[in-house]
């Protein structure tokens, strides 16, 4: 049973990731290759027609002659064409079977726009084929059009594609569509007639009769918990109409969000969701002690954070809420309770994530208590450790200095005749070595080992490995102050402030939203200047790779970064300390 949750967890981290959310701040998630078709097609509703912008590979150039006025455009012919037969046009239908008349607004040579995911070229690890990559050849010919309602808004539309002797699509097309703004599709193939249906009342409703097509995101709730080592957090995407009645907010459709409404409605939103949709842990509820939130819109790449808006459409604005819950360590349970049901949130998908991946559920009226439950098995806290200091000799002198005066004075004593001094001489003796005894292991002067197999370096760069990795383990907390007690065993004392102040500012790793990325590996340690004296302190700059992740409104965060730092260490009683560091540069090579 075991096996078979965790093959059913690896299944869902799959799905959840790509079809509750698409992306956030640029990361494109490929479906199908579609978006990177020869031929884009992006269609716009608005209350007068359809707006078309097509891109239009240059060899199927004559696919589209019937429906644009190509042949009058003589700059456009340098491009080579293959001929094609075409039976149908590129048309849009009512559902009575008239066309739209269409308008052609405008032709001319661009480039390509870039919508390759990162991955287009490589193998998938999972599958073994390639993602997708765009045509190597960037020129297209960008046409634009226009579909009139010759003011008849149709409930129904087809979309046909051009189409050739075998009534198959005449060239590969990827396309999307949008309703006044709301992406209604996915970047999808364009290869057969597709009806749609237009919710004038409300765009995001708007959607195909062929689910596939549809996008990603249907729901305009979605609630996510997130179990993570010490912090559990509770992350809501809502978009901004629906949440307007919880508000006291009247947004009807095309409404636009001034600068001062947004501040209002986000004010608002996170006062409304501090006490609602109580989260429990073991039984007992719990207040968060931070919340904070963003506005998110979703477009043709999906979910992605908004930043310094100035005008802002209530159809396609989220807003994303994130409330954190700290945990010393993962608890036994965890529930979510939603409370906030009406006439349009009747059903919120609840996605619960911990180290082994994400459960979906729903929640409902009937069923508004959604609970995760630890079933780890293996977990193990990440914890702290002290560094032992590796190839260093600790002397103890004062110890040593004592010992050596006990034995003098022992032999002195030994030596005497007199019984008074005698006797004087050996309680000054045992003094002596108690002393010794007593400071052995706490004051020392350490040296480099003149035994040791390993150079300088060698030792300075395992030594710092080790410190920097034990770094972001406290980066873990989620306050200062437990970050400050997390570092103590690995910090000079002296130093411990401004240390942690460094990792909060410099080297903590964050993701749209604020939250904080966990570092799933420190690779590529190079002390870059400076070595080891020959106490074993040292002083001089270091560079390493940190690769990070981080769940986040159902979206997994990716980030590679590499630093370079100035920095101090030595050793001390027996283990390494961090006495400084100080981030000269930090750059993700990835984004």
């Amino acid at each position: 049973m075991s096996k078979l949750c965790l093959q059913i967890r690896c299944l869902l981290t799959i799905c959840v990731v790509s079809v509750l959310t698409t992306a956030a701040r640029g990361d494109v998630t490929p479906f199908s290759g579609a978006e990177v078709a020869n031929n884009i097609a992006v269609f716009h509703i608005d209350d007068e027609g359809i707006r078309l912008e097509l891109e239009v590979y240059p060899q199927d150039l004559a696919v589209f002659a019937g429906s644009f006025p190509i042949g009058k455009l003589p700059d456009l012919q340098p491009f080579p064409v293959a001929h094609k037969t075409v039976l149908e046009d590129l048309s849009v239908i009512r559902s009575d079977g008239t066309q739209l008349p269409i308008k052609f607004v405008t032709a001319e040579r661009r480039e390509r726009v870039d919508r390759a995911s990162p991955l287009a070229g490589m193998t998938d690890p999972i599958s073994g084929g390639v993602f997708p990559a765009p045509p190597e050849n960037p020129d297209i010919i960008y046409i634009e059009a226009f579909f009139d309602f010759d003011g008849r808004k149709p409930e129904t539309l087809i979309i046909r594609p051009p189409t050739n002797d075998d009534t198959g699509p005449s060239a590969s097309i990827g396309f999307m569509v949008f309703d006044r703004e709301v992406p209604v599709t996915r970047f999808s193939f364009l290869n057969k007639e597709s009806r749609l249906t237009i919710n004038w009342s409300d765009p995001w409703f708007t959607a195909f009769v062929n689910a596939n097509l549809n996008r990603s995101a249907q729901n305009g709730t979605t609630s996510y918990l997130y179990v993570a080592p010490r912090e559990l957090r509770h992350e809501i995407l809502i978009r901004s109409r629906d949440l307007a009645p919880w508000i006291d907010q009247s947004l009807i459709t095309g409404f636009k969000l001034d600068p001062a409404l947004q501040s209002q409605i986000l004010a608002d939103a996170l006062k409304k969701f501090a006490t609602k949709n109580p989260v429990a842990i073991e039984g007992e509820q719990v207040m968060p002690s931070h919340v904070r939130g963003s506005f998110l819109t979703l477009g043709e790449r999906g979910f992605q954070v908004v930043e310094d808006p100035l005008m802002l459409n209530a159809d396609t604005t989220f807003i994303g809420v994130i409330l954190s819950y700290p945990i010393s360590a993962l608890p036994k349970k965890a529930s979510v309770t939603w409370d906030m049901f009406d006439d349009t949130i009747r059903k919120v998908p609840v996605t619960l994530t911990d180290v082994a991946g994400p459960f979906l559920d729903w929640a409902t009226p009937e069923s508004a208590k959604i609970t995760w439950e630890n079933h780890l098995k293996r977990y193990v806290e990440p914890e702290v450790s002290s560094v032992k200091a590796r190839d260093i000799v600790f002397v103890p002198l004062l110890a040593l200095f004592a010992v050596s005066l006990s034995i003098v004075i022992g032999l002195i004593a030994i030596l005497i005749s007199q019984k008074r001094q005698q006797v004087g001489l050996s309680v000054l003796s045992i003094g002596c070595l108690l002393i010794g005894l007593v400071f052995w292991n706490s004051r020392s002067v350490s040296f480099l080992s003149p035994t040791s197999d390993h150079p300088a370096d060698h030792i300075a760069t395992d030594a710092f490995s080790r410190l920097i990795a034990n770094v972001y383990v406290a980066a873990l907390e989620v306050s200062p102050e437990k970050r400050s007690e997390a570092l103590a065993p690995i910090v000079l004392n002296v130093d411990l402030v401004e240390v942690s102040t460094e990792l909060e500012a410099s080297l903590a790793i964050r993701v749209p939203g604020g939250g904080l990325a966990q570092i799933a590996e420190v690779t590529d340690v190079i002390i870059v200047d400076g070595g080891l004296n020959r106490y074993g302190a040292f002083e001089g700059v270091a560079q390493w790779r940190v690769d990070a992740r981080a769940g986040h409104w159902g979206h997994d965060h990716r980030r590679r970064v590499e630093y370079r730092a100035r920095v101090e260490f030595r050793p001390e009683q027996g283990n390494w300390k961090l006495g400084a560091i100080t981030v000269l540069e930090a750059r993700a090579p990835d984004v």
